[in-house]
């Protein structure tokens, strides 16, 4: 358990110094002595954090406390502490329910096909569908070599 120095002063029990006098090139009074001890006996060091500051004063404990995934431990005159990792990993889910995991530090890979390009360029995907073929070919028909405009469908009858 923390304490207070224990001082022995002459006759004060409480400073009469509010204001810092250095190098006053006298000798110092017993008064001056004794409320210099005191001073420093009652000083405090202030202690911040996220929500704000205490002043913690000689003989008062602090206590560090840890959080979610957070944990201390103290060793001699060693303070620990540990964090564990928060991080939960992403799951990519495609229109028919079909999932894929990616684990923290994963890489998901997109892959292009039926004529779709994939590419990333700055850190943006880019899709292209140019060069998709969506030609039509029924009974004997021409088919577009290009994607867009309209197909032609020679042949058959409609029902």
């Amino acid at each position: 358990m923390p304490t207070k120095a224990a001082i022995v002063t002459r006759a004060q029990s409480t400073s009469t110094i509010s204001t810092e006098s250095l190098n006053t090139n006298a000798p110092l009074s017993f008064e001056q002595i004794d409320s210099t001890l005191i001073n420093l006996r009652d000083s405090t060091h202030a202690i911040a954090g996220d929500t704000g500051s205490k002043d913690v004063t000689q003989g008062d404990t602090m206590t560090i406390a840890g959080g979610t995934g957070i944990s201390t431990s103290v060793s001699g005159s060693t303070l620990t502490i540990e964090g564990t990792s928060q991080a939960q990993g992403i799951t990519v889910q495609a229109p028919d329910s079909s999932q894929v995991a990616v684990s923290d530090g994963g890489t998901l890979e997109i892959a292009g096909a039926g004529g779709i390009s994939i590419g990333t360029t700055g850190g943006v995907i880019t899709v292209d569908a140019t060069t998709i073929n969506n030609a039509i070919n029924i009974d004997g028909g021409v088919s577009n070599s290009t994607y867009g405009g309209t197909s032609t469908i020679n042949g058959g009858t409609s029902a």
